[in-house]
């Protein structure tokens, strides 16, 4: 039967990691990559025609948005619209969708190919396509050295060396066999069913497969002091627009007791900077426990494992 891969991701800005991302995925055996562009196209550009001519056998569709006011509530639709117009409708689709700041991978480095190969040597039949859908585990990683926040068409984050701080969440990130009976959805990035919105579960004995492929999302939140700014700097935007409430830089207005770079340093030292969250929360204060804010404090306490150069390919 005739199987074709595609990954699919929505991006503004993130102009230090998009292009490793996009080479990451191309590596990883992915037949087609569909990137829509948010507002700002011109680097993004410039990172699809450079992968164009490294990769002229793949197909990378590149999609420009304009839409500003009320976007969030529209994402779903621009990303499972683009499903509909790109995938084959002749071959069955494994399909993944992804944030630049993310980075699928599997054990020993093999390719999604690879992964799916094994997934029906051991699930044999057609009868089990539709049982390819997975929600994997979401691992924070930091990395060891500082690379510069700046446009990045080399691909330096493949090349760095990680620490790992262990599952952030363990059932995002949804990798499956395209069905018209279900969509996307990019907030929580499962499969729900288009009819009544019915969040598709996966079944235990498949993903217990993705367990022993090591299969996971490594994500880089943290990247360089001038990258965190920036983050902040787009809740506001977002705040403004009232897309999302501005929690993360609210914190920093009501606490000016905490540097916003110290704050940074403690998220990506190389050691945790406080013993628990209890020690953590007596010196910042209980408004640390907002979720957004969370996200970060929690790279504050994590134990690293260092995990080596786990973005390089495997014949690097």
């Amino acid at each position: 039967m005739n199987i074709e891969f595609t990954a699919i991701t929505m991006v503004r800005g993130e102009e230090d990691v998009v292009f490793a991302s996009f080479l990451h995925h191309l590596r990883l055996g992915f037949d087609r990559l569909i990137v829509l562009s948010h507002i700002e196209h011109d680097f993004l550009r410039e990172c699809v025609a450079e992968l164009r001519d490294r990769y002229p056998e793949k197909e990378i569709a590149f999609v420009e948005i304009e839409d500003e006011q009320g976007f969030s509530r529209r994402k779903a639709d621009y990303i499972n619209g683009a499903l509909d117009i790109y995938l084959k409708k002749d071959c069955f689709n494994v399909v993944y969708g992804f944030d630049a700041d993310e980075f699928l991978t599997f054990k020993n480095r093999l390719t999604v190919k690879d992964f799916y190969a094994a997934f029906a040597q051991r699930f044999p039949g057609e009868e089990n396509l539709k049982r390819f859908y997975f929600r994997l585990p979401w691992i924070n990683v930091i990395c060891k050295e500082r690379i510069a926040y700046q446009q990045d068409l080399e691909g330096k984050l493949l090349e760095a060396e990680y620490w790992s701080l262990g599952e952030q969440a363990s059932d995002t990130k949804a990798l499956f066999i395209h069905r018209q009976s279900h969509r996307l959805h990019m907030g929580y990035h499962w499969l729900m069913a288009k009819q009544d919105g019915t969040v598709l579960e996966p079944e235990a004995e498949i993903m217990n497969f993705a367990r022993e492929w090591e299969a996971c999302i490594y994500h880089l939140p943290l990247r360089s002091v001038e990258q965190f700014f920036a983050r902040m700097g787009n809740y506001v935007s977002s705040a403004a627009k009232q897309e999302k409430h501005n929690r993360l830089s609210q914190f920093f207005i009501d606490n000016p007791h905490i540097n916003r770079q110290h704050f940074f340093e403690m998220c990506i030292a190389p050691t945790p900077s406080y013993p628990s969250y209890e020690a953590l929360k007596a010196d910042m204060g209980p408004a640390i426990e907002e979720m957004v804010l969370m996200a970060f404090t929690k790279l504050m306490v994590k134990p690293r494992i260092d995990i080596g150069r786990a973005l390089s390919p495997a014949n690097s």
